[in-house]
């Protein structure tokens, strides 16, 4: 067997491992576009807190190239008096940052642990910016639901539960 061939087998058994984790999972379930129908943080008493309001609106898109992209809002918030996001008040700040949540990166699955981790590369909370953040999911072909362990809001014994329909 010649030194090329030899080369190229080799390179076909290592071909898998080089390829990026999200590559080989099947993760087709995600795929597409899903609707926000709750954003809510669970206490430790099980009551709960709906962080966007009791409509909350957002999307979350997931490619299969293994990036994502995630807002939730509030679908009431208050418009800046001045017309200029950069004349706020005060209360016109807090408001925007607390009824809003979005960030964008890659992902990767974990279907033996019903996992998906987002490596954020930006987001509204900059806390979150260059995290990994691992999530328990559960998905079907119209609904998936993502807990959140440690939610932006919320103390001790505090996680997060997002909620998705698939957007047709």
């Amino acid at each position: 067997m010649s030194a090329a061939h030899k080369m190229t087998g080799l390179l076909v058994c290592l071909l898998p491992l080089a390829l990026p984790a999200h590559a080989a999972t099947d993760n087709r379930q995600l795929l597409g576009t899903w609707t926000l129908t709750a954003s809510d943080n669970v206490n430790p008493d099980g009551s709960r807190l709906h962080l966007y309001g009791d409509d909350p609106q957002g999307t979350l898109n997931f490619d299969a190239t293994g990036h994502y992209s995630l807002q939730i809002m509030s679908k009431v918030r208050p418009k800046f008096a001045a017309n200029d996001k950069s004349k706020g008040t005060p209360e016109e700040y807090r408001a925007t940052v607390v009824g809003t949540q979005c960030h964008f990166g890659t992902y990767t699955i974990n279907e033996k642990d019903h996992t998906i981790t987002m490596h954020v590369e930006h987001a509204t909370y900059s806390n979150w910016e260059g995290a990994n953040l691992t999530w328990p999911y559960t998905v079907d072909s119209e609904r998936a639901t993502f807990t959140v362990p440690h939610p932006s809001i919320g103390g001790p014994g505090v996680y997060g539960e997002i909620a998705y329909v698939r957007t047709h």
